[in-house]
C-alpha cells in the first residue's frame, strides 16, 4: 500500500484533526502527481525531473529516486511534511 492513513488526533481543544495519508515510496509517480499536483514542484526542486514521462504511471516513487541518484528518506520527509500543511 502507498499510502498509509494515520488515526485522528485530538489536538489540546479536543477537536478532531483530519487524517493525513503518509507518502511511501511504493505510491506510483503518477499516482502521487494525480492525487497531489502540489508535490510536483517539490519533487522538481529534488531534482526529480521526469514527473511527465512515459514511465511515470509504472514506476514507484523509491524506483524513480533510485535511477536518479535522490535520497528517498529525505524526500519522503520533504513530501509528507508538505503534505500536512495543505
Amino acid at each position: 500500500m502507498a499510502i498509509k492513513k494515520k488515526t485522528q488526533k485530538k489536538q489540546a481543544s479536543g477537536v478532531k484533526v483530519k487524517n493525513i495519508p503518509a507518502i511511501t515510496g511504493s505510491i506510483l509517480i503518477g499516482e502521487l502527481i494525480s492525487r497531489y499536483p502540489e508535490v510536483s514542484e517539490l519533487l522538481m526542486k529534488h531534482g526529480f525531473h521526469c514527473i511527465g514521462c512515459a514511465v511515470s504511471p509504472y514506476e514507484s516513487l523509491e524506483a524513480g529516486a533510485a535511477v536518479h541518484g535522490i535520497e528517498l528518506k529525505s524526500l519522503l520527509k520533504d513530501i509528507n511534511t508538505l503534505l500536512r500543511k495543505s
